[in-house]
């Protein structure tokens, strides 16, 4: 069961052209284009006729042409020309769904097209920023969308699962966390003092020496989640609000269904160092990439022993309490949608 009356990542802002571009989204395929004024349009990728995929179509004046037997679909859905008829029968249109390109991304909303506030949007400025740069990626995840989020919201996996790129000391694995419950989500949270830089920020800050380290990540139903991560020379007041003398970095996440056991996985780090510098971009991408694929590699082999997102017949640990208050938020989101 997916929440259907919210924004979801689509696709990021640079990867949508006036080519159609099919996906699949809460089980339902999507085309998705650009018109003539370069506004993002999407459609069910079903034609009316007989169900031809429009996006083997082509785009012709910013409208959607289907490939079989060449009826026009404008932003809307209605179809607006079929070759050799003149009449237009009056069924002739396919799905559109609310779509806004906001913070270099393009977001969809699958659900009733009257109820889609554009407000609800999640503020991410940082995205779009210019005194940030991003080095964004996507990844398809043989995987239910949940248990990425439950990933993102456990800081303590990584002494294991990523101690070749983030994990440095021992106590990733044992400092506690602290977790907020938010209005529209959960905020989970640490300091780590004065312990080893990982890998990916020691060569980010050029740190040859012990960090002070924060982890903070958020999530907002259904699938946006941010991590405020970074570290800074041990004692020169990052605790206290200065990290002058260390690197910061937004890692974000945006996780859309597309069955109940794969997911598209949007990703991006934004920093705000180094800005113009091409090359640490790369190894940036990189590196996070690198990362994201140690935990695709779990959670598929995770999703092979569930049924979707379901978590039948396991157990519990303090380390979860962000994890179980973001399920119990979807819960009675899903229950209010239900009724």
């Amino acid at each position: 069961m997916f929440l259907k009356n919210a924004w979801y990542a689509a696709s990021w802002s640079k990867d949508l052209t006036d080519a159609p571009l099919a996906r699949v989204f809460l089980g339902e395929p999507v085309v998705m284009f650009r018109d003539h004024d370069g506004a993002a349009v999407a459609l069910e990728d079903r034609c009316c006729h007989r169900a031809a995929p429009l996006s083997r179509g082509e785009v012709s004046a910013g409208r959607l042409r289907c490939g079989y037997h060449g009826m026009l679909f404008d932003g809307t859905g209605a179809c607006i020309e079929i070759p050799g008829q003149a009449r237009i029968p009056a069924g002739a249109r396919v799905r559109a769904y609310p779509v806004v390109e906001r913070w270099n991304m393009i977001w969809i909303w699958m659900g009733e097209p009257a109820l889609a506030d554009q407000d609800k949007i999640i503020s991410l400025p940082w995205l779009d920023d210019p005194g940030w740069t991003i080095t964004p990626g996507r990844l398809d995840l043989k995987s239910n969308y949940q248990l990425v989020i439950d990933n993102l919201l456990d800081v303590t996996h990584a002494a294991y699962l990523h101690r070749n790129t983030l994990a440095a000391d021992p106590r990733e694995a044992t400092e506690p966390t602290v977790t907020e419950p938010l209005p529209d989500g959960v905020r989970v949270g640490r300091w780590l003092l004065d312990v080893r830089p990982p890998p990916l920020f020691a060569a980010a800050g050029g740190f040859n020496e012990n960090v002070d380290r924060w982890q903070f990540v958020t999530w907002h139903p259904p699938g946006v989640v941010y991590l405020d991560v970074g570290c800074a020379r041990t004692g020169s007041g990052a605790p206290q609000g200065d990290r002058t003398q260390g690197v910061s970095f937004w890692s974000n996440h945006f996780l859309t269904p597309q069955s109940e056991t794969t997911s598209q996985y949007l990703f991006a780090f934004a920093r705000n160092f180094r800005l113009g510098d091409d090359e640490f971009s790369q190894r940036l991408f990189e590196g996070t990439r690198d990362t994201f694929l140690e935990d695709v590699e779990m959670l598929e082999a995770q999703q092979h022993n569930l049924v979707g997102g379901a978590l039948d017949r396991t157990v519990d640990l303090l380390a979860d309490t962000a994890q179980l208050q973001a399920r119990r938020m979807m819960g009675r989101l899903l229950s209010a949608e239900a009724a």
